[in-house]
């Protein structure tokens, strides 16, 4: 049996819930294929008690810099000790943390540059996106952190784990999942049952509820811009979570732009509505599990918006065609989150990572 004992934050926020939520649901499955795993809320005597740590970075909020030198004293430790996985867990695949890269056997995110020559240069705001409005002449008040650029030897030690799609996004499933810190029962993450079937009567063309202030107007200008054009089809300001998972279930359309990164927590709740995704270009983006086939699972834009209405116009017109779309994403969710395949894949995904296979 291989021990791993994960180092975490309690699961109060949903980062953090969708890195634990298949780790704590798959636990028996993973036992079964010989890993057993442990959660650590902190530096505890009996965390080296195993064969594998791995490290959840958001044990360290905030700025990195006050948190350095203490933390790489831990890892420090830790690796000298056992074999030790660092999970970068920033939502943002451009922001890489390389003062850790000499203590960790490995380095994990939830997704990466496809082409990771991007990582040998400083990208504008750690985000491909950024840089292109910024190109464009979109202006920041002050400028965002940039990242220097890594030595080409260090982009190889970057890998994918997995990406947040693998949580509960129905109505009371964050809540539920951020619960377990405090009352570890397993149910708590158990993925959601029900699923709005896509041919469900859907007098709403188009959703796209979403906040659209940001500090950086780089980041935040997409958003504005797809809540212009927008404005013919549906009001884009925020409601109760309540009024806002209805509105998801009777539209054929829900955009979900990008926000401070690209995969958001809307694509899942949008592939449980049952309603086709919108969503500019993730082709850039090495993510598992993919749910982003374009043409497939959602529908691409570019990152201009130039055609977003004549996509949106094609899909209202092809009801054959969104019913696909629509049926291809949720499938794709459904299959990772509850099929005994997918999470036999989670748990084969797993032990590559913690090297049993």
């Amino acid at each position: 049996m291989i021990r791993v004992h994960v180092l975490t934050e309690r699961p109060t926020n949903q980062n953090t819930a969708a890195f634990l939520a298949p780790l704590v649901w798959n636990a028996p499955l993973l036992r079964n294929s010989g890993i057993a795993v442990r959660l650590f809320y902190g530096d505890e005597p009996a965390l080296t008690e195993c064969d594998v740590v791995a490290v959840n970075s958001k044990l360290w909020k905030g700025d990195w810099g006050p948190h350095k030198d203490r933390a790489l004293a831990l890892l420090d430790r830790l690796r000298s000790r056992r074999r030790l996985l660092y999970f970068d867990r920033s939502s943002t695949p451009g922001l890489i943390n390389a003062d850790v890269f000499p203590y960790v056997d490995r380095y994990l995110k939830n997704a990466v540059y496809r082409d990771r020559s991007h990582y040998l240069r400083p990208v504008y705001g750690a985000r491909l996106f950024a840089e292109h409005y910024r190109n464009t002449g979109v202006t920041d008040a002050t400028a965002p952190f940039t990242p220097q650029a890594l030595r080409p030897e260090d982009t190889a030690r970057i890998e994918v784990a997995w990406n947040t799609g693998l949580a509960n996004y129905s109505l009371l499933g964050p809540r539920l999942g951020s619960l377990y810190g405090s009352i570890p029962v397993r149910q708590l993450f158990a993925p959601p049952r029900r699923f709005t079937p896509p041919s469900t009567y859907r007098p709403i063309a188009v959703s796209c509820r979403m906040g659209v202030r940001y500090r950086y107007e780089t980041v935040g200008h997409q958003r504005k811009r797809m809540a212009t054009l927008l404005a013919a089809h549906r009001r884009t300001e925020r409601v109760s979570k309540f009024a806002y998972g209805r509105e998801l279930r009777q539209s054929r359309i829900a955009a979900s732009p990008f926000g401070y990164s690209e995969i958001n927590y809307k694509d899942f709740e949008v592939f449980l509505a049952g309603g086709v995704l919108l969503k500019p270009d993730m082709s850039h983006l090495e993510t598992w599990p993919n749910y982003y086939v374009a043409g497939t699972t959602y529908v691409a834009h570019r990152w201009d918006l130039a055609d977003v209405e004549t996509q949106i116009e094609t899909i209202l017109a092809r009801p054959d065609l969104a019913m696909t779309i629509a049926h291809a994403g949720q499938d794709a969710y459904r299959h990772q989150v509850r099929d005994e395949a997918g999470r036999a894949a989670f748990a084969a995904r797993f032990a590559s990572i913690v090297g049993t296979a």
